[in-house]
């Protein structure tokens, strides 16, 4: 195992989502110092000028800290939810709920409206409805297409109380309901405009979905803003593979994800989307009720600490926070609780004998996997010169047991590669010639504490006009760069 150097982070990324016990001073600061690399605005509560508030101050805090932090804005998405209700409804077995396909009706017995009006019209009888996050369920009895507007009948199955703009499950129906809600549509907007680094889709079914994102942003002058696949429904497991030719990474969303389906299957499920987002070389984010006890406890269940260890050898890049950093009592102690986690894996036997098994057979540039190979016999630092970050994302899901530096000219490349594993971004000057740039990447590097007088290194990149990594170097640093 190649040692860590000092202020050399894990390998395994951690994204924290904001909230109001995190999205202050000085508690950002000190959750950015604790390990953070990503900081993640979550859609479903933030309004516009709160994603502009937020960049501005996560892009504030990481330039004091003298940090690249990668900013992922996750969009609400068409979440199909109750209306407003005058009061909370204790709803027993064998009750009959009444869904009205209206944002609001009268408050008169078991009715609720809903957020989605074309409900009715996905729906059949017999169909099965969860409701605030599975907690409660139902069987379709009966759709009421004639009545103005439509009402569906649901038997409750799970009893327990209903709260105002609670979710809506159809677990198994492909619904109606577009990618893009205009909510969605402004934040993207307004996320491009803030400069956040990532967005994150919510409940996509398709590859079309991805693409429908994709050319929204090119409109908006944005076409190489990497998109991350939310996997929450089992039509998206299905078409894992034509979503990732066409997302930058996925996200297991595993909180939609275990309603949809079966609670048993999600750990298999997870296994299966990390395992072909490293056959296509994409980013890959583990979350959801990670360490959901330090919500409320200052230390995590065992159980908690154990499903963080196994989506790091499952080989996520990223493990991510939400509640226990957004509303928490103890944000801090959850992210050094996850980088505590992480160093312990990483320094197993297990960790690197499953990333080798992981990235067996997948196709990688010949210039990349001879690199890769030269620090397997010999543990050197990695050095990436990168314009766009591709080729640093390529050697990170190659999984090197040397630690990557990736040097870009870019600083919102730098920031954006804060989500990879494994890799240190580094912002360096452009140049105009080969030479020039590993001459002035080395002497930064150097000057940084990254790499040493005397140490042997692997430099790896791509000349102007050609796709794909191209350049190997092996060389030892000196005073003078190179």
């Amino acid at each position: 195992m190649y040692e860590n150097r000092p202020g050399l982070e894990t390998r395994s990324k951690i994204v924290a989502t904001l909230g109001p016990a995190s999205w202050n001073e000085p508690a950002l600061s000190n959750l950015l110092r604790a390990g953070v690399d990503v900081c993640r605005i979550n859609g479903s509560h933030a309004d516009r000028a709160t994603i502009r508030r937020l960049v501005a101050d996560v892009r504030s805090a990481a330039a004091a800290l003298r940090r690249h932090i990668a900013v992922l804005l996750d969009l609400q998405g068409p979440k199909i939810r109750v209306g407003e209700l005058a009061s909370p409804l204790a709803l027993r077995g064998g009750d009959t709920l009444t869904i009205v396909m209206a944002e609001s009706c009268p408050a008169d017995g078991l009715r609720v409206g809903t957020t989605w009006p074309e409900m009715a019209a996905d729906l059949v009888v017999g169909a099965r409805l969860l409701f605030a996050d599975g907690a409660l369920s139902g069987i379709v009895t009966d759709i009421r297409h004639e009545c103005d507007p439509a009402e569906v009948d649901v038997q409750i199955v799970d009893g327990g109380v209903l709260k105002s703009h609670q979710g809506i499950n159809l677990p198994g129906i492909a619904t109606s309901v577009p990618s893009l809600t205009e909510k969605d549509l402004g934040d993207v907007a307004v996320g491009v405009e803030a400069g956040v680094d990532y967005l994150a889709l919510s409940f996509v079914r398709s590859a079309a979905d991805v693409v429908a994102l994709k050319e929204r942003l090119a409109r908006l002058g944005r076409p190489e803003l990497p998109v991350i696949a939310k996997i929450e429904k089992p039509q998206a497991v299905a078409a894992i593979d034509e979503i990732l030719v066409v997302a930058d990474g996925v996200m297991v969303a595993r909180g939609d994800l275990g309603v949809e389906v079966q609670l048993e299957e999600v750990p298999v499920l997870q296994k299966r989307i990390l395992a072909a987002a490293r056959r296509h070389r994409r980013l890959a984010i583990t979350a959801t009720q990670m360490l959901d006890s330090m919500e409320r406890n200052p230390r995590p269940t065992r159980a908690e600490t154990t499903d963080v260890a196994n989506a790091i050898l499952d080989g996520t890049d990223a493990v991510m926070l939400s509640g226990e950093t957004a509303t928490g009592s103890h944000p801090i102690e959850a992210v050094r609780t996850m980088d505590s986690i992480a160093r312990s894996v990483e320094s197993s036997e297990f960790f690197m004998a499953a990333e080798r098994r992981s990235t067996d057979g997948a196709p990688v540039d010949v210039v990349i996997r001879a690199a890769v190979a030269a620090v397997a016999d010999r543990p050197r630092p990695l050095v990436v010169f990168t314009l766009s970050g591709a080729t640093a994302v390529k050697v990170s899901k190659t999984r090197p047991i040397s630690p990557i530096f990736a040097c870009t000219p870019d600083l919102h490349v730098a920031d954006r590669l804060a989500l990879c594993w494994g890799v240190t971004p580094v912002v360096v000057e452009r140049t105009t010639s080969t030479d020039a740039m590993i001459a002035s990447g080395v002497d930064v590097l150097r000057e940084l504490g990254h790499v040493h007088v005397g140490e042997e290194i692997v430099v790896v990149g791509g000349r102007a006009h050609h796709a794909g990594a191209n350049l190997l170097v092996f060389m030892t640093v000196t005073t003078s760069g190179y």
